[in-house]
């Protein structure tokens, strides 16, 4: 619109112009030619001022198609990068998929071979007895039958151990709770402990123990409990209570006390040298724990040591290894 008005205006001046001149010539011949001059000039000059026009839309319609063509390889560009990004992320993905199915073959190897361990040293063990089991029965010594009778106990509370391990899901740390439970039954049964009224009485923590202290721990345990059923209770009934516990987030407490006789006047556990005492004081040393045995009501027992990984509630799945 305003393209029109201004040529509308262009023209009135033109004619004007062109009017004067007619009337400032002289001759009707020259006023005719410069009338036509003018009208020529106006001509072309309206029509290089519309090329002019046309150029210019020309002109800012190629820098718009150039401006949207830029977009569009831009977004090209930027569509392939991403693209390629995708695939490495898919590639890490599975990469680290791969990884992490080795490592849980690794590790799901591991434990069956470490199991496989357990479960031929608990069978070597269990020949072990079998083997004193049959010396035992050409021997007429009642002392030397004592002997065998105890080496087999000793064999059997480590063997124990080793059954536990190869049969829980855990390869690393024992229930001491069970462990302890079944150590027990299974010495009651050898020493006919109930049928002399020996009954037993336990407060065990449900932790789990490391299997580097629970075999020095289940000789301490096998140790004590039989010097208190074979002496302890000569002509009556009794009890043995056997403890274990958490006092912090280092040190476990077991206990084992018996309402017997007690120790016999002048006991020094110092000067002992009995093969059971000697051992339970080198199983201690072992643990790196505190040991007593005193005259409480009978005999106590009480070994403090530190825990040499870290344990937990048996509730817990986790247990580091």
């Amino acid at each position: 619109m305003n393209i029109n008005i201004s040529l509308s205006r262009f023209y009135c001046k033109l004619t004007l112009t062109g009017f004067l001149l007619l009337i400032s010539t002289n001759s009707p011949a020259q006023r005719y030619d410069h009338i036509s001059q003018g009208v020529l000039w106006a001509k072309s000059s309206s029509f290089f001022m519309r090329w002019d026009l046309i150029i210019v839309g020309i002109v800012a319609l190629l820098f718009v198609l150039g401006g949207a063509c830029v977009g569009y390889w831009q977004k090209q560009i930027n569509g392939k990068r991403l693209q390629l990004k995708e695939k490495e992320i898919s590639e890490q993905n599975q990469m680290l998929q791969h990884l992490t199915a080795d490592k849980n073959r690794l590790l799901d190897e591991k434990d069956w071979l470490l199991k496989e361990v357990h479960h031929r040293v608990k069978n070597n063990l269990q020949i072990v007895m079998s083997l004193l089991n049959t010396q035992s029965a050409f021997l007429k010594n009642n002392a030397a039958l004592a002997a065998i009778r105890e080496s087999q106990n000793r064999v059997q509370a480590i063997a124990l151990i080793h059954q536990k391990l190869y049969s829980s899901s855990n390869v690393a740390f024992i229930d001491i709770a069970v462990y302890i439970s079944e150590l027990v039954n299974y010495l009651a049964d050898c020493y006919d402990a109930h049928e002399r009224g020996i009954r037993f009485e336990q407060q065990i923590e449900r932790v789990k123990i490391d299997v580097a202290q629970a075999v020095p721990v289940g000789l301490m345990l096998n140790e004590a409990i039989t010097n208190a059923i074979k002496y302890a209770f000569p002509h009556k009934r009794g009890y043995i209570n056997i403890s274990l516990g958490t006092l912090d987030d280092n040190n476990i407490m077991l206990s084992i006390a018996d309402n017997g006789i007690g120790l016999p006047q002048g006991f020094d556990i110092k000067e002992a040298s009995s093969l059971g005492m000697e051992m339970m004081k080198a199983l201690s040393k072992q643990l790196g724990g505190n040991f007593k045995m005193e005259n409480s009501e009978g005999v106590a027992i009480t070994l403090v040591f530190r825990a040499e990984k870290n344990f937990g509630n048996i509730e817990n799945e986790y247990y580091p290894i």
